[in-house]
Order: structure tokens, then sequence, then C-alpha cells
């Protein structure tokens, strides 16, 4: 049976296929999703109920902010891979757009910031407030922290999620987990005890059968350089509280840290496990090749079956995804991070 790679792409008004290249980054890793779409300077368009079409110079129908939809996939069986806005254009041949996800929204909401006291969730609230109702983000929040004398001058959304994760030396994760929804949690401490914490669906790969190639397949090893993570704060009274990871007992060097932000003893020792977990992961990590279908993006559970390898089989988190679609082919690089359960 033959699969005919289909697309359907729509910016602003403008609807199309037969780009000459589409290429999309997602990681779990990161706010901004982006993706940039290659397509030939001049095109024929047909409007209304003209049956002849005209032509036009691609890069004109477009402007900066026009919202964008790809759908990839074989025959009539497409998914939607990106929904995001442009976020300029080069009128290079061909014309390249560049497109990022729902984070182009926060880099233009203008906030001041000063808390004394405020959740992660009401602050990430405070982030997304005041964006285009017709393109509001939703909040999805698996912790319930608060921190203390939060002070962002002159902010954007973007900053208040870059504060979030300095406030808590990176241990807490934010992402869009899907095109408009914001998450924000831990990802290491309930992976390393088996829970898949997204929940967003799972896919199979066997290797040397659904899967391209898988060279950079690694094993990561750190038993040789086990951390103990401590952190610390100062309180009101001006008495000093630190407290260290406990789900490692054997370590050969620290990871210290003063949070200013987070007064709260049990908050601290969460956010220390959660960055031991990720600073003492053994196990495997690499991308895999594989093809366009099945759909998967980062959050997504993989399991990964390997016949010479047995001891790689099990439930990998993916982290990353990177979609490659144009006239040779679509293939979809996928980032395999922590196994599950990788703790027990």
């Amino acid at each position: 049976m033959m699969f005919v790679l289909s697309s359907d792409i729509t910016i602003g008004n403008f609807r199309f296929g037969g780009e000459h290249e589409v290429r999309i980054k997602r990681s779990l890793y990161s706010i901004a999703d982006t993706a940039v779409i290659r397509i030939p300077s001049i095109a024929k368009v047909v409007t209304g109920n003209n049956t002849q079409p005209g032509v036009v110079t691609t890069g004109k129908q477009f402007s900066d902010g026009d919202p964008v939809i790809i759908k990839l996939g074989y025959d009539a069986d497409l998914q939607t891979e990106f929904v995001g806005f442009v976020k300029r254009r080069n009128v290079d041949m061909p014309l390249t757009i560049e497109c990022e996800g729902y984070s182009w929204l926060l880099r233009r909401n203008n906030l001041d910031i000063f808390e004394k006291s405020i959740t992660i969730k009401d602050l990430l609230l405070k982030a997304v407030a005041g964006i285009d109702k017709n393109y509001e983000i939703k909040v999805q929040c698996t912790v319930d922290y608060t921190l203390e004398n939060v002070y962002i001058p002159n902010a954007r959304g973007f900053d208040i999620i870059n504060s979030i994760l300095q406030y808590t030396d990176g241990a807490l994760n934010c992402c869009f987990i899907q095109p408009d929804t914001l998450w924000c949690g831990l990802v290491f401490t309930p992976y390393a005890n088996g829970n898949d914490v997204f929940e967003l669906g799972k896919v199979n790969y066997k290797l040397g059968y659904n899967v391209v190639k898988n060279n950079t397949l690694k094993e990561r090893l750190t038993e040789n350089d086990p951390a103990k993570v401590t952190y610390s704060t100062r309180l009101s009274t001006g008495d000093k509280v630190s407290q260290s990871s406990d789900v490692f007992t054997d370590f050969v060097r620290t990871h210290n840290k003063i949070l200013t932000q987070v007064k709260d003893a049990t908050t601290l020792t969460q956010l220390a496990n959660e960055k031991a977990y990720k600073l003492n992961y053994s196990g495997y990590e690499g991308s895999i090749h594989a093809f366009l279908q099945p759909y998967v993006t980062p959050g997504y559970q993989a399991y990964v079956t390997d016949e010479q390898y047995p001891e790689r089989n099990g439930s990998y988190l993916i982290e990353g995804t990177e979609v490659r679609f144009g006239m040779n082919g679509a293939r979809r690089l996928v980032e395999i991070g922590v196994m599950a359960g990788f703790a027990k």
C-alpha cells in the first residue's frame, strides 16, 4: 500500500498545501514551540467562486502575528502538529516563515508583579492574564507551592515564567503541554516512581521495525558522580532553614543553592528531591528517528523494545520532538528521556 504525504496549512486567511519544507520543534524544557515553513515565493490563489487562479507574491499574503495551524499526515489522515503565530518572514526564495506557539502571546503582555506571598498557579494566571480573548491560555499546575517577596517589574508573561524557573533552580518545569495549555509541575519525581504525570498517550517503538534509526540512543551513567542537593532559605526572623534530598543515600558531590522566594521546608525538600532525581538519573537517553506516524508529542510515553539489547526495554518519557516534512519525505525525531520507575 502506498501512503501519500499530505498537508493542510492555514496562515491567517491563506490556506494551502504543497510546501517545500516544514520543521516543527517542541520540548518539555522550552516554553517556545517553533515551526519553520518554506513555500514558493509565487503562488496561484483561488478566491471565492473564481475558477481561474490568480498569481500572487506569497509573502504579501501574510503578516507578523497571523495565526498558524499546521496539519500533516498521510493521505486524509492528518494530525494537528502545530498551532501558533507568524513570528517573522524571510522573503528569500523560497519564502521562509518562522512561527512560534502560544509563547508568542506571552511576549506581548506587560505586567508589574509585586506580591508578598503568591502560589505558583496564581502567578502563572497573572502571566497569561490580559491576552487576546480569542487566544486564551489555560493553566495546569500540579503543585501548590507558595513563593514570597515576588518582585518582577515591567515584565512580560514570558519573564514571569522564567522567574519561576529561576526561583526554583530549574527544579520546577513549565511548558506548553497542549498548544494553549501552560503546564507547571515536577517531572522527574513522578516518573522516578513510575507515574505518568502527563497522561497524554502512549506509543510503541520496536527498534529495527517501526524505527528508521536509533543509533543515538545511549546509556547514561552517573554512579561515579552521584549528587546530593541541598536548598536553603532565610526566614523573616533571620533563621536559616536548609533541606536536603533524601532519595539517594550515596553521593560524592553536593549541589547547594539558596532559594530566596521559597520559605516552606516541605517545598524545599520536594524541590531538592526533584533536582536530585534530575542529576542522578541513569539509564538510556537520546533520540529515535521514527516515521511521521504514529503521532506523538512531548509528554507522551514511549514503550521501547530492543531485541538486541533487551535491557533497554521499558517505558520512557518523550521529552522533545522534531518533525521534518517536505519533498524528501517525513520523519519524526523523538527525544527519549527518563525511564518510568527508574528509582524503584
